[in-house]
């Protein structure tokens, strides 16, 4: 018998407030989490709780509020406390979490930056845009011959060990490990993503792997050929949905950030909502020979999405964008604003379903806006996404 009850309440503000009565406790704690992450599928990232008739809080009770604290927290949503029992408030003063639970408009509020947002709508969604540091660039080099995949003849001589690290960003073809007898028969789409390695094996298994560097830990992978570049970057770029807003795709929003900031080629990291994803991904191991794109073998080769996939998941993606200046013309008042290019070239989009944790991206200010281009389901979130792009 589950000892937590706990009853809905819907804001105005499209928050939820959560009354919950009985214990907190290891038998209780499974309830309140399922219960939280329906809401977060549902898309509700404000969720407050009354627990002024909490009779008891375990220790297990406190693991549970601090780990929904903290994934609220990474969608930048807030999970708070709004009214205690006595036991819930004296164990949280006891363990140092008072603050930590308290509402957001209680908290310390962060000092002002000195930089102005610049904000505009386009097409349902509000932009909100702030330059980092206008004079960052980055070195875009390409490595390996992507032109030979269709052969299928990828040998040991053509690869190269890259190891992931603090400011690094990397998107190509490629396997976890770190000698090519190891990785023959797994090379497809990775991602390298500032100290982080993901990657989709070409081994029929359809499972992304990843590996995240953490003290003498380094992840590495073997590299068949790739595009690479790094930080910092000059904007942040935050754009969310209004109420009647539909799905935003690519094009237009390269179109859009390109006029914001007056870029014709830039690298980018996002980490966005997808509204559904349409790609390819290999099927089998670029070696030995075999041609992957001739007919019949390509419907064993490619694997294509029939539909759109991972509907309302939280992606995390990786690219370049470049293309020819043809007439389009500037948003009046935005930097940069002078026309930008047209229909732009979106290099690399490899899709990597099911990972459970997001990359550390703390390097990157704020993780509220990202531009490139590999992409990692993760959880349902609403906000539309951010943009960061040097």
């Amino acid at each position: 018998m589950i000892s937590l009850d706990i009853q809905r309440e819907d804001q105005q503000d499209q928050g939820v407030l959560l009354h919950c009565s009985g214990r907190l406790d290891a038998t209780s704690t499974d309830h309140l989490t399922d219960y939280v992450e329906r809401l977060v599928r549902e898309g509700k990232y404000q969720v407050a709780l009354d627990l002024s008739r909490i009779e008891y809080m375990s220790s297990a009770g406190i693991r549970a509020l601090v780990v929904q604290h903290k994934n609220l927290q990474s969608l930048n949503g807030h999970f708070y406390i709004i009214r205690s029992s006595d036991n819930v408030a004296q164990v949280l003063a006891m363990v140092g979490m008072s603050d930590m639970f308290s509402p957001p408009d209680q908290k310390a509020a962060p000092a002002k930056e000195e930089i102005q947002d610049y904000i505009t709508e386009e097409d349902g969604y509000v932009f909100r845009m702030q330059e980092l540091d206008k004079q960052a660039s980055t070195k875009v080099t390409c490595s390996g011959e992507p032109q030979r995949i269709a052969d299928g003849d990828y040998r040991q001589e053509d690869t190269r060990i890259i190891a992931s690290a603090r400011g690094k960003f990397a998107l190509g073809l490629g396997a976890i490990g770190e000698s090519f007898p190891e990785c023959s028969g797994r090379f497809g789409e990775y991602l390298l993503l500032n100290g982080m390695a993901a990657y989709l094996p070409a081994d029929g298994s359809k499972k992304p792997d990843y590996m995240i560097s953490h003290g003498k830990l380094v992840a590495r992978l073997t590299e068949v050929y790739g595009l690479h570049f790094s930080g910092p970057f000059s904007y942040r770029v935050v754009f969310e949905p209004g109420q009647e807003a539909r799905g935003l795709e690519l094009s237009p929003l390269a179109r859009l950030i390109s006029r914001l900031t007056g870029y014709h080629a830039w690298a980018f990291v996002m980490i966005a909502e997808s509204a559904g994803l349409i790609g390819t991904s290999l099927n089998l191991s670029p070696v030995g020979g075999r041609s992957l794109f001739s007919y019949p073998g390509v419907k064993d080769a490619v694997r294509f999405t029939t539909e759109p996939a991972h509907l309302r998941m939280q992606t995390v993606s990786a690219g370049i964008v470049s293309g020819a200046a043809e007439g389009d013309p500037g948003s009046a008042g935005a930097p940069g604003a002078e026309g930008v290019p047209g229909l732009p070239v979106f290099t690399g989009l490899p899709v990597f379903p099911g990972l459970k944790e997001l990359p550390d991206l703390k390097m990157l200010p704020d993780l509220k806006m990202l531009p490139d281009l590999p992409v990692f389901p993760v959880i349902p979130e609403r906000r539309a996404g951010i943009f960061y792009g040097p």
